[in-house]
């Protein structure tokens, strides 16, 4: 096993840049999974592990962990404990890092996926992100669609707010989410805009069809105009008291478990 003690070192340049860039994580089709917790998800859910890395402290404190997944790689890496400020996305790191291939979704196979489904355009806060990841995984959403305006799914802060949910929830970026979802009408789904309108649907008083796509819309701004033209409904959460909108996390939450139980 090899021992890393320089900030030079090459394997720790491509460490970091991971860590810090969508472009190179999608050109590489990779990410990296940092902590005990999402090294444990990764295991659990049979990612493609590419490297392991441990600060030499970590590597003692979780042994079981970092020894199954030594046993899963054939790259394996000691890092010494002074350079963790330098390849960690946190302030209190916990010492593991797990290098893993990204699953390949083909966009033809979102139809064929389920019947449940969320879009979202242009979402800003990768922490909503995580958090609906997250919500739509516990509902059972059969995946998520996301424009190319939102956040990485693969970035350490939604990696870490979806506690290992984009490891089992399939997610796709699409170019253009109107198209998507005009393709997706055409194979008999019904898409719903979150968008307060004379024509809006109030939730919870209508059943959602059996193949069913909610869209939610940015945080500031609401579903783009592409993209709400081409939903045949839209839908409304009914508020009692004086805020004018609800985070688009929450929104997203409420309207998962209409949709999904």
């Amino acid at each position: 096993m090899e021992r890393i003690t320089s900030k030079d070192n090459e394997k720790i340049k491509w460490l970091i840049k991971l860590q810090n860039s969508r472009k190179a994580r999608q050109e590489s089709e990779s990410f990296v999974a940092e902590g005990m917790r999402l090294a444990q998800e990764v295991l659990r859910c049979g990612l493609p592990l590419q490297q392991v890395f441990a600060s030499e402290s970590g590597a003692v404190r979780y042994a079981s962990i970092w020894n199954a997944l030594c046993q899963k790689t054939r790259a394996a890496y000691l890092v010494s404990d002074g350079l963790e400020t330098k390849i960690s996305s946190v302030q209190t790191p916990q010492g593991i890092y797990c290098v893993c291939g990204m699953p390949k979704r083909a966009l033809r196979q979102i139809a064929g996926s389920g019947e449940k489904f969320l879009a979202l355009d242009h979402l800003q806060d990768p922490g909503n992100l995580g958090t609906i990841i997250r919500t739509a995984d516990a509902f059972g959403a059969d995946g998520i669609i996301l424009s190319e305006g939102c956040p990485d799914c693969y970035s350490p802060k939604v990696l870490r707010s979806a506690m290992g949910s984009v490891f089992r929830l399939p997610i796709w970026t699409v170019r253009n989410l109107a198209q998507a979802l005009e393709a997706m009408r055409q194979e008999g789904f019904t898409c719903f805009g979150a968008a307060l309108d004379g024509t809006a649907i109030r939730l919870g008083e209508f059943s959602f069809p059996k193949r069913s796509v909610a869209v939610v819309g940015n945080e500031g701004n609401g579903i783009s105009r592409p993209v709400l033209e081409v939903c045949q409904k839209t839908l409304y959460i009914p508020m009692k008291g004086e805020a004018e909108s609800l985070n688009a996390g929450v929104a997203s939450s409420l309207i998962l478990w209409e949709m999904c139980r």
